[in-house]
């Protein structure tokens, strides 16, 4: 069973021979990951970890008045912002007008300005539209030469758009938006949206396997806004974008990341026709309860804890909690293994291969049905022994 049949039998609601496994590692561990295993690539990584799992693609786009502006890029610990309008040593401007700095750390990005923050105006900014994409004969058979590979392809993720507004407003004025102006909420997701649904519909159109969206909308006690007004304004654009995505591709399968505990949405996101949820946070959310209430409607995708575990834990508490999500999560299919965020430079690179390593070597054939009741997810034993700090300096 190659990556991509193991991806779709988790899909089909079938265990497999194995889980699927998708890795997300910040650069310093990336490097100490390839460092151990004396290979060259992240990709070589990903193998070595059965992780090879997915490629992604993205289309490709015009910013003319942007590119016009571009004049370098910035990268670090915190990754690399691409092409950009750098305005000093550690800040820039992207494509959709948002201004962010590199952190007095050097390994995180903040947001500082939006192409909206001062102004209500929607016409302030040159919006993108179908337009915008490049025409690209070869994507098709790019995708089908993936999916020949025995790749799961993924095609152009995107960000939520509330994200992407907040990003555009800045976080406090959108929030203020939402709950006092509605109106003009619905009004900017439909500039976003006139550039978010052909990029789905291309990407469906050339036979992709699934599409990504990321962004928060759940802090670890409850949602960021009003579980009724998200169903007012961000549920029928997700269902929108779905349903005329597949109209284009039936087929075409749709992945929804956010952090924090959204429990109370899920039934939400199954009904608009979301098929993975992601990361389902362990410390607010027990991942083997939503399997148990959920599984049988939408393959889960996380439950590794990035915030205990992986960082402060020794090697019984990884394994403990691997074999946790696999005997709550695993045993009919309908589950990815992978950590709730990205594996950061607190954990060290010691936890980092233990977790994924047993992972990859997990003997499925030992689970024969759900367990008969879900326990709490295990405790950090090493939490008291083990400082949070940064290994990898």
């Amino acid at each position: 069973m190659n990556a991509r049949e193991r991806m779709i039998a988790a899909l089909e609601h079938r265990k497999g021979e194995s889980v699927p496994i998708e890795v997300i590692f910040r650069d310093e561990v990336a490097a100490a990951l390839r460092r151990h295993y004396g290979v060259d690539t992240d990709e070589e990584v990903a193998r070595i970890l059965g992780a090879d799992t997915s490629r992604s693609l993205r289309l490709e786009a015009a910013w003319p008045d942007f590119e016009s502006e571009v004049n370098g890029e910035l990268s670090g610990p915190f990754g690399s912002t691409g092409p950009a309008v750098v305005l000093d040593e550690s800040t820039y401007r992207d494509h959709w007008g948002v201004v962010r700095r590199v952190g007095s750390d050097g390994k995180y990005l903040e947001w500082v300005d939006g192409p909206l923050a001062h102004t209500d105006d929607l016409d302030a900014f040159d919006w993108p539209d179908e337009r915008t994409f490049l025409a690209d004969g070869d994507y098709a058979a790019r995708v089908s030469k993936l999916k020949d590979a025995g790749y799961w392809v993924i095609g152009d993720e995107g960000e939520h758009p509330f994200k992407q507004a907040w990003h555009m407003r800045g976080f406090e004025n959108f929030l203020c938006d939402y709950m006092m102006n509605p109106g003009w909420v619905e009004a900017i997701y439909e500039r976003i949206l006139a550039f978010t649904l052909p990029a789905c519909r291309l990407s469906a159109a050339a036979g992709v396997d699934q599409i990504s969206f990321w962004g928060d909308v759940a802090m670890q006690d409850r949602m960021i806004v009003p579980p009724e007004r998200w169903r007012a304004l961000d549920k029928p654009v997700w269902k929108r974008i779905i349903d005329e995505t597949r109209r284009v591709n039936p087929t075409v399968k749709f992945f929804f990341h956010s952090d924090g505990d959204i429990r109370v949405i899920i039934p939400d996101l199954i009904e608009v026709g979301f098929d993975i949820i992601n990361p389902i946070q362990p410390e607010c959310m027990n991942p083997g309860l939503v399997k148990a209430e959920y599984g049988r409607h939408v393959t889960l995708q996380g439950g590794g804890s990035v915030q205990r575990t992986l960082p402060m834990g020794d090697i019984d508490d990884i394994r403990r909690e691997v074999d946790f999500l696999m005997r709550t999560c695993a045993y009919d299919g309908g589950y990815v293994f992978s950590t709730s965020s990205t594996a950061s430079f607190d954990s060290p690179l010691e936890n980092v291969v233990a977790y994924f390593e047993t992972a990859r070597d997990y003997d499925l054939s030992q689970i024969d049905g759900p367990p008969d009741e879900i326990p709490d997810p295990p405790p950090c034993m090493g939490v008291a022994e083990r400082p949070r700090r940064n290994y990898y300096d």
